[in-house]
């Protein structure tokens, strides 16, 4: 990698530059802005997906050799998404090679992939399920669905969530991990009537609030398997973990709550000068908010 970074400092001879060298160059500059770990290995799977153009030419490569790259990853049993991430790294590959003149033409541009399929529509848990709930949180798994409910964390936020994020006498989680900018560090209320049970768990083994019976912290496939499913199974729902943030949307936009509330509770990006700039929130907002819909 250092040989490659000092090399990309000469002028390029195109005509040697093969794929893999390519991507190795724009991994070493482009790589160390990502923020996100998934991000790079994403970009790292997509390579792995480019096989067959490892040791090609850059400058060789035409649209059918970029065809029969997407076919491969039909043939392995990948979808759309996947497809469309390949797609993404050939297009961040080519424009780094045009800037360099490696290239004179973009090829990924021209790449074809299957189109997306209708997305599956989430469904809130009804009233009706949600008091079901209730009346079964006496054990820890139904209560952490309704923690996870209730706070409208993605489940790798609420999995990362430490007792040391957890102000009680502030009634507000900090929320330090998270996929996006707007996601981290936002503060999410606590209800009232829950505020029991995170006394509670500050008393459990290991650092997290969610924590496994060990102490360690839940890995997704742990969480979703041994505490989401078996609740689901249990209860007779039909429902993802994901549906549980959709809830507390509906909750608090039936409850009329502030769009800009709604927002800083949920970790999403604010629109517009007014609302990044000149919006401010306190915590007492966003306590009344939840506490409407949860008394």
């Amino acid at each position: 990698m250092a040989c490659l970074v000092e090399r990309s400092r000469a002028p390029l001879t195109p005509s040697r530059v093969t794929f893999a060298e390519v991507y190795a160059l724009w991994r070493a500059k482009h790589f160390p802005n990502l923020k996100s770990e998934s991000a790079r290995n994403s970009y790292r799977n997509s390579y792995r997906h480019c096989y067959r153009l490892h040791s090609m030419v850059f400058a060789d490569i035409r649209l059918a050799h970029l065809d029969q790259v997407i076919d491969d990853v039909r043939r392995d049993g990948c979808g759309q998404p996947t497809q469309k991430k390949v797609r993404s790294l050939l297009e961040q590959l080519y424009k780094y090679a045009l800037r360099y003149d490696i290239v004179t033409r973009d090829y990924a541009r021209y790449l074809d992939i299957d189109r997306p399929k209708p997305k599956y529509k989430k469904k809130p848990f009804t009233v009706r399920q949600r008091n079901k709930l209730w009346r079964s949180s006496d054990s820890w798994d139904v209560r952490f669905v309704l923690m996870l409910i209730m706070t409208g964390c993605r489940v790798g936020e609420f999995r990362h969530i430490k007792k040391s994020d957890v102000k009680l006498r502030r009634r507000v989680i900090v929320i330090r991990h998270s996929k996006t900018d707007a996601g981290r560090g936002r503060l999410v209320p606590i209800p009232k009537k829950l505020m029991p049970w995170y006394e509670q768990a500050m008393t459990r083994s290991g650092d997290y609030i969610c924590g496994r019976e060990d102490g360690a912290r839940h890995s997704y496939e742990s969480f979703r398997r041994l505490v989401f499913d078996r609740v689901m199974e249990r209860m007779g729902f039909n429902h993802t973990p994901h549906e549980c943030r959709h809830t507390l949307a509906s909750m608090l936009d039936s409850a009329e709550v502030n769009r800009t509330v709604i927002k800083l509770i949920l970790g999403h990006s604010l629109e517009g000068v007014t609302e990044r700039v000149y919006t401010h929130k306190s915590v007492r907002e966003l306590l009344l908010a939840i506490d409407r819909i949860c008394p």
